[in-house]
């Protein structure tokens, strides 16, 4: 503390520089946003999946809504003598097969 205090212009400058340089050459802190348009991007990238999933699911049911009906309407024509080949290329019917 006296060597701060003692007026002597020839003292280790050096040591302030090293300190200097290390203060300079040190990583700095990573940056951490917290804004709101970080957690609005989640949350769209969020929505996008579930409504990606609601679609699939509303595919798959209008799907086998589909063949449901195609396959009752297939039965009411053969029930009037309408005949059509039955494609057999249906999971159900695949199963019922074997």
């Amino acid at each position: 503390m006296a060597a701060l205090f003692s007026g002597d212009e020839n003292r280790n400058v050096y040591a302030e520089d090293d300190y200097r340089a290390y203060l300079i050459s040190r990583n700095p802190p990573p940056i951490v946003h917290h804004s709101a348009s970080v957690h609005w991007k989640r949350l769209q990238v969020y929505a996008r999946r579930v409504v990606s999933g609601v679609d699939s699911v509303l595919h798959w049911m209008i799907e086998a809504l589909a063949k449901s009906r195609t396959r009752r309407i297939q039965r009411e024509l053969q029930i009037r003598g309408i005949r059509y080949p039955q494609r057999y290329d249906d999971a159900p019917s695949q199963h019922r097969q074997k």
